[in-house]
Formats: C-alpha cells, sequence, structure tokens
C-alpha cells in the first residue's frame, strides 16, 4: 500500500508538470520577408533579429511561440481577425487602427526610399516620377506619400512588381525601371549580399516610422500581452545596456 502511495504521487507530481507545461499560452507571431529583421532562412525556419527578439522576451515571460510568414495584406488582415497575435512592425498602420494595440517601446526604425541609378540625378518628387515606370517589391504595403503617388492619375505611373530585393536592385541598374520604392533594410541587406557599396545605390527618404510591439485585440489577454512585452523589453534592454550588472 505504501508502495503504491508513493507511485501514485510521483505519477501526480509528473502529471502536474506535464499540465503546467501544456498550460503556457501559445502566442502566434506573424511576420514577412523583411530581411535581416524578419525573414524564412534556407532550412525554412523564421530567421532575423526581431523574430529572434519576439521569442526571447515571450519565452520569459511564459508563454510558447509559433511564427507564421505572410505577405502583409494577409498578415493584417489576420491581426484583425485574431488569427495572429502579434506582430512586431510599423507603428500606426492605417489598415490596423482600432484593431490592435501598440507598445510605446521602440524596437527599431522602418525607412521608406526611392532610389534611382548612379548616373541619374536626384529627383524633384513627386513631378519627375511623371511617365516613369516604377518598380515596387510584391507583398509590400507603403505609406504615404507614396501610395498617393501611385494613384495620382496626372502622374501616370508605370508599376512594375518583384517579389526580390536583389531582383529589383539588377532591373533599376539596367534601366528596365526608372526608380525603385523600397524600404532601407532589405535593401542594404539585399547589396551586401551582391556584394555592392550602399554609397552605389543614391536614394532619398520619403517616411520613416517606429517598429514597435503591436498586439491584436482579439488575442486572449491582449492587454496583459502587451504589458509582458514592455516589461521584459525593459529587462532586456537594461541586461545588454549594464552585462556587467547582471
Amino acid at each position: 500500500m505504501q508502495y503504491l502511495r508513493a507511485t501514485l504521487l510521483i505519477i501526480g507530481v509528473f502529471a502536474g508538470f506535464s499540465a503546467c507545461a501544456q498550460s503556457k499560452p501559445l502566442i502566434t507571431v506573424g511576420y514577412y520577408e523583411f530581411p535581416p529583421a524578419s525573414y524564412t532562412d534556407s532550412s525554412n525556419n523564421p530567421a532575423g533579429y526581431t523574430l529572434k527578439l519576439a521569442r526571447e522576451l515571450l519565452t520569459n515571460a511564459g508563454y510558447d511561440v509559433a511564427f507564421k510568414a505572410l505577405p502583409s495584406a494577409r498578415l493584417y488582415a489576420q491581426l484583425i481577425s485574431g488569427n495572429i497575435d502579434l506582430w512586431l512592425g510599423a507603428a500606426n498602420k492605417p489598415e490596423l487602427a482600432g484593431h490592435t494595440l501598440e507598445s510605446s517601446k521602440i524596437i527599431g526604425e522602418i525607412t521608406l526610399a526611392v532610389f534611382y541609378h548612379p548616373k541619374s540625378k536626384p529627383p524633384h518628387l513627386p513631378e519627375d516620377l511623371k511617365n516613369k515606370k516604377i518598380i515596387l517589391i510584391g507583398g509590400y504595403s507603403y505609406w504615404p506619400p507614396a501610395t498617393q503617388w501611385f494613384k495620382d492619375s496626372t502622374l501616370n505611373l508605370q508599376l512594375t512588381r518583384t517579389s526580390q530585393h536583389d531582383a529589383a536592385i539588377a532591373m533599376l541598374m539596367r534601366k528596365r525601371g526608372d526608380y525603385l520604392f523600397d524600404y532601407l533594410e532589405p535593401m542594404r541587406d539585399a547589396q551586401r549580399q551582391l556584394g555592392l557599396d550602399e554609397l552605389s545605390l543614391p536614394y532619398i527618404k520619403i517616411h520613416s516610422s517606429a517598429a514597435t510591439f503591436i498586439v491584436s485585440k482579439r488575442a486572449p489577454n491582449a492587454e496583459k500581452l502587451l504589458a509582458d512585452l514592455d516589461s521584459q523589453f525593459e529587462l532586456y534592454n537594461a541586461l545588454h545596456l549594464n552585462p556587467q550588472s547582471h
């Protein structure tokens, strides 16, 4: 009888551990291809420093983590529906207004620019875009004033898209397009991989936005999730700014 009680006690303890392990809330983090911040690597695994940050903060806060790669429009739609709980991305997206909670913490900066051929003169915007062929990155969303220019019939823009930054660079360098609208971080990453110096492809900045934690209002305990992220991010910063004090 004593042996049976001990056995049942051990089973109960392990069952408790198992229940605790299974009771961790699962947070689904959405991302799109924005290297080196977030991307899918050659082994088809999520990678990039923002996804690494998300995993570390959420794990330390007691959550399980899953990642889901989507084009931007589908990512926004699933944040709104609650199929995605969290995105580490640009604040103040009009598409997400009223559907998400945003942190006040700044984890980076996202800058949209117009790139032009090295042998061309810097464009006067938007008038020099008139009747020109514009290269865009498929799967990305863009900010005003770029979105307004794209819709302006008086500019008569010819829009063409490619899914790869290196392909977009090749198109621009071969003058298969007059201007390229892209974000600085993935463009710098693509230029490094191509062995191009950043100065070899000039650009004009047209919009910058802070990157932060964006939580779906339909996520379970959305306010607590955001508070946990903010708290863990403060600890993360303290650890990395003062490594000798920990």
